[in-house]
């Protein structure tokens, strides 16, 4: 008991002197650029290394115990090595980003192909840029988790959709980082099947809009990979046969042939890897599938509102086209 009371009260000074040192000094300018989706461990790794705090820790500690874990705010900031460390959270919560931005909206269904063409038309870089920058290294748990295969490119599906704030001076390495780290805020279960999970996401992501239909899309999925059916998903035959970009208005039955890993149609189970970057309804359906006895399903061409008709057999299948 007298070891823990002393331990206690040793914690309690070296905290006291740490604030005592971190309040003294030259009074230096440093100016510090926050990134837009940084962690609050990022951003504390940040001002140490920029000689700006003297513990990373005891500042996260300060944020979460001031309620501003979620608010501190990316951009170029000027702090002073006199700075406490409540002037300096006060400063990151109070100031906004100073460099020139540009909103940058992913939508749910969106390949890294075409997130690709999305940041060059909007003038970030390349498309090539984009795509080579894929292949760099990221610090994210569940990235290790992703199984190395055969794939167009390791990180797609996992690029979440939402509207970005993006400095235009950003590299395409700044832009997916960003995207990966929303990624792992919204992710919604532990990663040990995450792949698997995202592929089948991606999956019921192209294959309907409406948010009803998605637990029962996910449920017709695990049905057919049970009894070891083609999953005969078209979005999958599109993605091979368009190399990511869903630019073809039609499938057509030549089309079921294309060789390809990612085609449902030719290979069993689920495709080699994600075919696009599915939203949290769509990450959720896959996790949560419906539980039914349905096969098949098709557009319902009397209502032609997207929705979909299901059905238990081939038989039902087909009639119901008619």
């Amino acid at each position: 008991m007298r070891f823990i009371k002393r331990s206690a009260v040793l914690l309690a000074l070296v905290i006291i002197a740490i604030f005592i040192v971190s309040s003294i000094g030259g009074g230096k300018d440093i100016t510090i650029t926050i990134n837009q989706g940084q962690s609050l461990m990022q951003i504390a790794e940040t001002l140490k290394e920029n000689d700006v705090i003297l513990s990373k820790y005891l500042f996260v500690f300060k944020t979460r115990l001031s309620g501003n874990s979620s608010n501190l705010k990316y951009g170029d900031f000027v702090l002073n090595s006199d700075m406490s460390y409540d002037e300096i959270i006060e400063k990151l919560t109070t100031e906004g980003a100073k460099k020139e931005t540009v909103t940058l909206t992913i939508p749910e269904g969106y390949s890294a192909e075409m997130i690709a063409k999305k940041c060059e038309d909007t003038g970030l870089f390349t498309k090539d840029e984009f795509l080579s920058a894929l292949g760099d290294d990221y610090n994210y748990d569940f990235i290790k988790k992703i199984p190395k295969k055969d794939v167009n490119y390791t990180l797609q599906g996992f690029l979440f959709p939402s509207t970005y704030e993006i400095y235009t001076d950003s590299s395409a390495h700044d832009v997916i980082n960003i995207m990966l780290s929303e990624f792992e805020k919204q992710y919604p279960a532990d990663y040990d099947d995450i792949f698997n999970v995202i592929t089948k996401a991606s999956l019921i992501e192209r294959e309907t809009k409406l948010d009803s239909e998605r637990k029962t899309i996910s449920g017709v999925i695990q049905n057919r990979i049970k009894k070891e059916m083609l999953l005969q998903i078209d979005a999958s035959v599109v993605y091979a046969k368009t190399n990511g970009m869903y630019d073809a208005d039609k499938v057509y039955y030549k089309d079921l042939e294309t060789n390809s890993k990612y085609n449902t149609y030719k290979y069993v189970g689920l495709p080699v890897g994600p075919i696009c970057s599915p939203g949290l309804e769509s990450i959720k359906a896959a996790l949560n599938p419906e539980n039914h006895s349905y096969l098949y399903y098709h557009t319902d061409e009397v209502k032609k509102d997207g929705s979909h008709i299901f059905t238990e057999t081939f038989e039902q299948h087909t009639s119901t086209m008619n």
